[in-house]
């Protein structure tokens, strides 16, 4: 196993000397895969696939900026139209050689593939998150978000924008909304993030655009990240963060240091409740963190959470409930999990370095400068933590488990492991008719196809939901559940970024941009 924290050490931004790491191009988000030298070639024999890391691309892409016509919005800050949406891009596509279906068995889920259609740069690009709304999925790749019908893959709608996409919300708003931030240039791998675009997602229409204003240090747009709760989306910028009404744009409220104590600020979380997690220092180095819960409207702060001395919040698993992973500042390999209560205080500490079981924190993915909700390997329910425990050393698709904590004691449940020594990862929490945690059994590159299943409240063996087709295997192992998501009885995977080799290359596995499985 490659430690997490290896690779690239990035410096500090300027004005925020304890804000997360920034991405070396022009805030550009990107996920590493962690892999041994020697397993990655291994596994690239094996099923014949790129497996890719994004680099700093050569900015290319298969559209030029598009100009905009100005005006100002509601709180003064200088707006635009935007470039218009592809009128009729609605076709197809290039259909897929792959045949994902090809031999089906009785018994075996139907499949689709989304090939990848978009020109990407030298090095790859950087695909986001997943999100659905009824009867479509969509995500952002490099210069452009699409929609799919989630049924049978067919593009429904694409938005091509003129800059490369930075950050996304890990959820959309209750009625379908998403805002996303790009860069106001393809080709200059300084340019800031500090364009926001509104997309509603059930039909690809464009919302309001705003340009994000930076008056100093403290409010740098080199990295940005989005957090969605209801109908606010909240920006951090650097040391600060802007709320905006998704309905409109206009500023709702600002969120800046306090003056109490040298903290800043780290990340912002969405979802069921709106999270500002700040870094709180002494001396020279990180003594703790704080969380808060803002009211999404006014900015207000409902709590405060301080961790632990010593410990610091690096992730957010949940908002609601709130449930956080820590890290010690002392011993960067000790961390643990705490879930937060209505009233900002601790509910429970959960251990994971005295039990039978070892844990990676994001089950080994890494981190390059993602938002604080960015970190796969867990679900959250009401009363229950699922994490992935680590796979033997040396085997990067081996067995492991998933085991289930109590988030009152902070006590294991149970652990359950796949049928036939798969890999097994949480993606969601079943609901009221089959409750549980629905998990993702992945594929091995030699023998066994990859299953959706799902675990009941109290474990054991677990019931298959989906058998994925054989024909799918190769693109699926090579895939790496990048990116996951169960909904409407259908299981989506994507790789997290793809190689600027798989351009115009409709029949290679390297090419693959969605994979899904349903009845």
């Amino acid at each position: 196993m490659v430690n997490s924290e290896s690779g690239p050490v990035h410096q500090p931004l300027p004005g925020n000397p304890y804000a997360q790491p920034a991405p070396s191009a022009g805030g550009k988000r990107r996920r590493r895969v962690v892999l041994g030298v020697g397993a990655l070639a291994l596994v690239l024999v094996g099923v014949g696939v790129f497996a890719v890391i994004r680099g700093d691309g050569d900015g290319g892409g298969s559209r030029e900026p598009v100009a905009a016509q100005t005006r100002q919005s509601p709180d003064g800050a200088e707006e635009s139209a935007g470039p218009e949406q592809d009128a009729g891009d609605k076709d197809d596509g290039p259909a897929a050689v792959i045949d994902v279906n090809a031999g089906r068995r009785p018994g075996e889920a139907k499949a689709w593939l989304a090939m990848n259609e978009i020109k990407l740069p030298g090095k790859g690009a950087q695909l986001f998150d997943v999100w659905h709304v009824p009867g479509i999925v969509a995500q952002a790749e490099h210069d452009q978000v699409t929609g799919y019908k989630a049924a049978d893959g067919t593009k429904e709608w694409s938005v091509p924008l003129p800059g490369e996409v930075c950050d996304t919300p890990v959820n959309p708003t209750p009625d379908g909304k998403v805002v996303i931030a790009y860069t106001t240039s393809k080709s200059d791998q300084k340019a800031k993030c500090d364009q926001l675009q509104v997309i509603d997602l059930t039909n690809g229409a464009k919302g309001w655009h705003k340009e994000l204003v930076q008056k100093g240090s403290l409010d740098s747009t080199r990295t940005t990240h989005v957090a969605i709760t209801g109908g606010t989306a909240l920006v951090d910028q650097d040391m600060i963060a802007h709320a905006y009404r998704i309905r409109d744009g206009k500023r709702l409220f600002t969120t800046e240091k306090e003056r109490d104590g040298n903290c800043y600020l780290y990340g912002v979380a969405g979802g069921g409740r709106l999270l500002q997690v700040e870094s709180c220092i002494s001396g020279n180095n990180v003594s703790h963190s704080r969380l808060k819960k803002l009211d999404p409207r006014t900015g207000d702060v409902k709590w405060r959470y301080r961790s632990k001395k010593g410990w610091s919040v690096e992730k957010v698993y949940s908002t609601d409930p709130v449930v956080v992973a820590v890290r010690n500042r002392e011993e960067s390999e000790k961390w643990a999990v705490v879930a937060v209560d209505d009233k900002g205080k601790q509910r429970s500490w959960v251990t994971l370095d005295r039990g039978p079981h070892e844990f990676e924190m994001c089950a080994m993915a890494g981190d390059f400068g993602e938002g604080v909700q960015n970190c796969p390997g867990a679900a959250v329910g009401k009363d229950t933590l699922y994490l992935a425990s680590e796979p033997p050393q040396g085997d990067i698709l081996g067995p492991n488990k998933v085991v289930a904590f109590d988030l009152d004691s902070g006590k294991e449940k149970w652990a359950g492991s796949g049928e036939g020594k798969r890999q097994v990862t949480p993606v969601a929490v079943g609901g009221k008719d089959r409750p549980g945690v629905i998990v993702y059994a992945r594929p091995r590159s030699e023998e066994g196809n990859g299953q959706t299943v799902r675990f009941g409240p109290r474990g054991g063996k677990p019931d298959v939901l989906l058998r994925h087709t054989s024909a799918a295997r190769r693109i699926e192992v090579g895939m790496f559940a990048g990116y996951t998501l169960y909904a409407d009885g259908r299981f989506f995977v994507t790789p997290t970024s793809l190689s600027g080799k798989s351009n115009g290359a409709e029949g290679e596995e390297g090419n693959g941009r969605m994979l899904s499985f349903g009845r």
